[in-house]
């Protein structure tokens, strides 16, 4: 690749990452790539993360030449968009009876909470103790500049001491100026945490609170995946990443367990845990004193998903998407085992096709049709899977048709996507969905809690949530928890929020009660988040008339109370730490 070297290069980082030609990328900063990059100046690097992964930055212009030099070892190469996974919780999760049992007094004391989100109303009532003092630790707002810590390239970090500060002021927010002008971030601190008494009291009032605020992903990525230049709540999986790592140094620097509550996804992923984003929440998941919770999308009534076998060699399989709007921008992605050869072709509504495209990794072709005002693009690349992309600009109205040529056949399964709810217009949809496989990534990871969502007024499943299995495989979702109607805080005041994002958020307040009583307690002191999931799934209500697990429930609804009351009954087993004069839950 010839060096595209320019003077912004010499820039410091800081100014470099905020030109608007300016555009992300994550790898594994191996031996191979640092050899690589050596002699690249056009390459800049950020911050380092666990497990080797760094996120680079570079010209807009040389993102795609470098990738193509890298080849599809680096296919996790491009940050992924992600978005908001929103549309008397408490007691039907069980946390009301573990908060009000003299005995284990658990109200989150001691535990960060964590959101990456859209941002936090620092001022709420809900986020002070009773002294007036926030619970919030620090934020980083990505999206304005101003003071930061050392470790941060762009944005603004103000810690307890600055937000006290602001809080006794007439004026707030010009000392603090970070706002939340979404509110979905607000809403899910909120359900968790809150410390206003009464209805709208979180799942651990006391728990400390770190929020990250997102940028908006760069236009760049919004182009290229052919998302609506006009939707404000895309977000890229770089910037989540160093978002996770802001709020789990801090916890490390603290020694403070921490509980992050992951409410947004996509569907731009193989759906299998196999991205670096994924790998780094279970790299986490595996500490002691760390556990994610991550919603498991909205996605099993959307007509987002499909899937099929190509019965053998030569064969060819359809793949129908309706567009109801004339105009509409969108793209599929299309996922096969790597060790078969599948290639694609479109047919438009009026007959107009694009003929078979040969598989070739790395491939990009455009076309654009003849007798309609639509382009057609074509994406190939293969690492452990072959990944095909179909992405259409200015679709025309009516029945678009991908025929999904088997070259060469060993399996033959295929699983296609449609970007989530808020990615994709609601004009456009399978005409064959399947609603299995539709946990969105990152919920498709490995050692996360995956969180589905019921409705607790009448026990029914919440029409929208997910259903498992990943690709993995593994069961997926783990639990369902309150997700209908769930009361909150916004930053305009009281309100009420559906859907998984929501659910999750419940959960990761029981997270940190858990946390509380294993870490901070020290009654167990080596809890991390496959722990923390093991024993959610021992204390989840199951429904005598179902089996378990399922694609639908998991392994039940969340029931923190149920969790202790198992606890109990293996005491013996987790060598636990017994409260001095009675059982566990008081008993003598």
């Amino acid at each position: 690749m010839a060096a595209n070297v320019t003077n912004e290069d010499a820039l410091p980082l800081a100014e470099f990452v905020r030109l608007p030609t300016t555009v992300d990328f994550q790898v594994i900063n191996s031996d191979r790539f640092k050899a690589f990059a050596k002699d690249k100046p056009y390459l800049r690097f950020g911050t380092e993360l666990a497990n080797n992964y760094i996120v680079g930055y570079t010209n807009e212009k040389n993102i795609q030449p470098l990738f193509m030099e890298l080849g599809s070892d680096f296919l996790s190469f491009y940050p992924k968009i992600l978005s908001p996974l929103s549309s008397k919780s408490n007691d039907d999760s069980g946390v009301t009876q573990v908060q009000n049992q003299p005995f284990l007094n658990l109200t989150g004391r001691g535990v960060i909470l964590g959101f990456v989100d859209t941002g936090i109303d620092y001022t709420k009532k809900a986020f002070q103790f009773e002294d007036g003092t926030s619970k919030i630790l620090s934020i980083w707002d990505q999206t304005i500049d101003g003071p930061r810590t050392e470790d941060l390239y762009f944005g603004a970090s103000y810690d307890r001491a600055q937000i006290n500060q602001a809080l006794k002021s007439d004026n707030p927010y010009t000392l603090v100026p970070t706002t939340d002008e979404d509110g979905h971030g607000t809403f899910l601190a909120s359900v968790a945490a809150s410390n206003e008494q009464g209805p709208y009291l979180g799942a651990a009032p006391q728990a400390w609170i770190i929020s990250v605020k997102l940028r908006r992903a760069r236009q760049y990525y919004i182009n290229r995946y052919l998302l609506s230049p006009d939707n404000p709540n895309l977000y890229e999986s770089t910037d989540y990443m160093l978002g996770l790592r802001y709020i789990l140094q801090r916890g490390e620097d603290l020694n403070l367990p921490v509980v992050i509550c992951i409410g947004m996804g996509s569907n731009s992923s193989a759906h299998d845990g196999d991205t670096l984003f994924e790998d780094y929440v279970s790299f986490f998941s595996q500490r002691a004193g760390f556990a994610f919770v991550t919603a498991a999308g909205n996605e099993s009534n959307k007509r987002h998903h499909t899937q099929g076998v190509i019965p053998q060699t030569g064969s060819v399989e359809d793949i129908s998407i309706k567009v109801g709007r004339q105009g509409e921008s969108f793209s599929v992605i299309i996922f096969g085992p790597a060790f078969d050869k599948l290639s694609v072709g479109v047919v438009s509504p009026t007959g107009e096709a694009v003929p078979r495209i040969p598989f070739r990794s790395g491939l990009e072709y455009s076309e654009q049709l003849l007798l309609e005002d639509t382009t057609v693009y074509i994406k190939y690349y293969k690492d452990i899977n072959n990944n095909l992309v179909v992405g259409f600009r200015n679709a025309t109205e009516g029945i678009w048709d991908i025929h999904l040529f088997g070259d060469a056949v060993i399996s033959g399964q295929y699983w296609a996507w449609l970007p989530i709810t808020g990615q994709v217009s609601e004009f456009v949809e399978f005409l064959r969905p399947v609603p299995e496989y539709t946990i969105v990534y990152p919920a498709t990871a490995l050692r996360t809690n995956t969180c589905g969502a019921y409705d607790s007024s009448d026990n029914s499943l919440y029409v929208s949530s997910s259903w498992g299995p990943t690709r993995l495989p593994r069961m997926a979702p783990d639990f369902v928890a309150p997700g209908v109607n769930v009361r909150g805080i916004y930053p305009t005041g009281y309100g009420a929020m559906s859907g998984t994002s929501v659910a999750a958020a419940v959960a990761a307040g029981a997270a940190a009660l858990l946390m509380q009583w294993g870490v901070v307690e020290g009654k167990m002191p080596s809890m991390d988040g496959e722990l923390v999931r093991s024993l959610f799934i021992s204390g989840c209500t199951r429904d005598p008339n179902q089996s378990y697990p399922n694609i639908k429930w998991g392994y039940g609804k969340l029931n923190l109370y149920g969790t202790f009351l198992s606890i109990k009954e293996s005491i013996v087993n987790y060598n636990v730490t017994m409260p001095a004069g009675g059982g566990l839950l008081g008993e003598s």
